[in-house]
């Protein structure tokens, strides 16, 4: 006996959970962020791509127009993370044996133009100022280490360091020199903690709550150390030293950057 099947027509269309084929092509850096145990094997990795950008060719979802760019997320609800790449801690005195590589703004803007550059996006210095919101209370003081608790904040204004696409996206680089100005007591230069990645993430978090109406990012000075060895067969001159320490924390910012553009990238702002 054959069986008879009727036509049905269907209902509901169920989104699939995978990317789509517009999806990829909108946000390209989806390839970049991978599960942590695909990244380990590289052939895990190539099928990955490969799927992504030939087996899912045709699935075009009907929730998008072919060759019309979905709008950007609305800024207001998204919560930028702190890309977190160095310790951000420095102790700086006389007691200090080896002192933090404090890296400038304009050592952070030549990272950031740089990183941008890369996907032709123009980063310009200055991006507005943003009133009324929460500001770092910063304490350089030694008492408890970097054992303190969490920074506190005060009311006040912040002017952007640098912005792209007119103001739309806006960062904000935490230097020494921002803790020294957020600090009421300053800098005794007896010996002073430069509490520089808390403060970050502080200010990070009231630009969260704050809902700005564009992106923002922040980053913060990495405060790599002078890596000294007082052993005989490892003697190094201080200059040198101070070199590689230097390059490592511009190396170290370049990773926080990167990270905040791959996230732009997956939010489907850039």
């Amino acid at each position: 006996m054959k069986n008879k099947l009727k036509i049905t027509p269907v209902k509901r269309k169920i989104t699939p959970k995978y990317p789509d084929r517009y999806s990829v092509e909108l946000k390209p850096l989806l390839l970049k962020n991978k599960p942590l145990r695909w990244q380990a094997t590289p052939v895990a990795g190539t099928v990955l791509s490969a799927v992504l950008m030939l087996g899912l060719a045709g699935c075009i979802t009907e929730t998008h127009t072919a060759g019309m760019p979905a709008p950007p997320p609305d800024p207001a609800y998204l919560r930028t993370p702190l890309f977190e790449h160095g310790d951000g801690i420095g102790v700086y005195g006389c007691d200090a044996v080896a002192a933090p590589i404090f890296l400038t703004e304009d050592d952070a803007f030549a990272i950031i133009r740089d990183e941008f550059e890369k996907l032709d996006i123009t980063v310009e210095k200055g991006g507005g100022t943003v009133k009324n919101i929460q500001i770092p209370k910063t304490d350089l003081s030694s008492s408890d280490g970097d054992k303190k608790p969490k920074t506190e904040t005060v009311k006040g204004s912040l002017e952007f360091d640098f912005a792209v696409d007119d103001n739309y996206i806006v960062m904000e680089y935490v230097s020494s020199d921002d803790v020294c100005a957020w600090s009421p007591g300053g800098q005794s230069y007896l010996l002073d903690v430069f509490r520089i990645k808390e403060a970050a993430q502080t200010l990070n978090d009231s630009l969260n709550d704050a809902e700005l109406g564009n992106v923002h990012g922040v980053f913060y000075d990495p405060c790599e150390k002078e890596k000294i060895d007082f052993s005989e067969s490892g003697e190094k001159d201080f200059e040198q030293l101070e070199a590689e320490a230097r390059e490592k924390a511009c190396e170290t910012l370049r990773e926080q950057v990167k990270d905040f553009i791959a996230w732009l990238g997956a939010q489907g702002i850039i």
